[in-house]
């Protein structure tokens, strides 16, 4: 989950790299994830030994992924990196209520204490963040954000299920496969002129293709443990929120990082407490 968190990271700065291209992001999406899906075809295996319910989950859950990664990419593209990784955090209160309902996990008082935490941590974020920047934090990359959180854990709810019956590698390559067919039909829907020369020169698609598919391998093996707990494990995967941050002041130039810093350190206290 630790090298899934740190792939995540740099998965979400060579996207954002990837959209400040002369691409948009339904063709930033759809080749990255059909690079990811030829990656993954060497590494696949009994990929046709599935049955028909399974596809149909994973067409579900596919279809519920290519909505996050809109609603994410264009948050990625409206917000500061390091922002957008701050925020990515509140996933675990949606993830939390979910795996209550859906799952049966128990609600502790150290779960309460460590969600109030992170809501004040977030809320701190939004408190001190400038609305007059290059990027204004709006309501609609807000919104985007928060529903980017939502669909994911909605997705992982579905993915410890589906790992119960079927391989890791069968679920990603076909998730995959239906994600790619999805974002295809989106660019043929809309009738855009795909820049092939630009996506040629594009090796940000490339690193983030590659940072997906070997970070979702990782998160798929640990999903496949029996024993794991959904909300421990989104609260881990969290870490990549620091990976973002520091990206965010290495690559981008952005400001305020040692407060979102701090911040986030606040987010991951309640995170420990969660976890005792």
């Amino acid at each position: 989950i630790i090298i899934y968190a740190i792939l995540n990271g740099l998965y979400r700065s060579t996207k954002k790299l990837a959209t400040t291209k002369d691409n948009n992001i339904y063709e930033v999406l759809a080749y990255i994830t059909l690079i990811s899906l030829i990656l993954v075809i060497p590494i696949s295996k009994d990929i046709f030994s599935i049955n028909i319910y399974s596809l149909l989950i994973i067409l579900v859950k596919a279809i519920i992924v290519a909505i996050t990664w809109l609603l994410g990419i264009y948050s990625i593209s409206n917000l500061d990196l390091s922002l957008y990784g701050i925020l990515t955090l509140s996933r675990i209160i949606f993830t939390t209520i979910l795996s209550i309902i859906i799952l049966g996990e128990v609600l502790t008082l150290n779960t309460i204490i460590g969600i109030l935490l992170v809501i004040a941590g977030l809320y701190l974020t939004n408190k001190t963040t400038s609305l007059n920047t290059n990027k204004k934090l709006s309501k609609k990359a807000l919104t985007a954000t928060f529903l980017f959180c939502l669909f994911g854990s909605i997705s992982a709810i579905i993915e410890k299920r589906l790992l119960l019956n079927i391989t890791s590698s069968q679920l990603q390559f076909w998730t995959l496969f239906f994600i790619t067919i999805i974002y295809f039909i989106i660019l043929f829907i809309k009738q855009r002129k795909i820049n092939h020369q630009a996506i040629y020169k594009n090796y940000y698609l490339i690193l983030s293709s590659i940072s997906l598919v070997v970070g979702d391998r990782f998160l798929y093996l640990a999903n496949a443990i029996p024993n794991s707990s959904v909300i421990i494990m989104t609260l881990i995967k969290q870490l990549s929120a620091i990976v973002t941050i520091i990206l965010g002041k290495i690559i981008f130039k952005e400001k305020n990082i040692i407060k979102r810093l701090l911040f986030s350190i606040l987010i991951i206290i309640g995170i420990i407490i969660i976890l005792i």
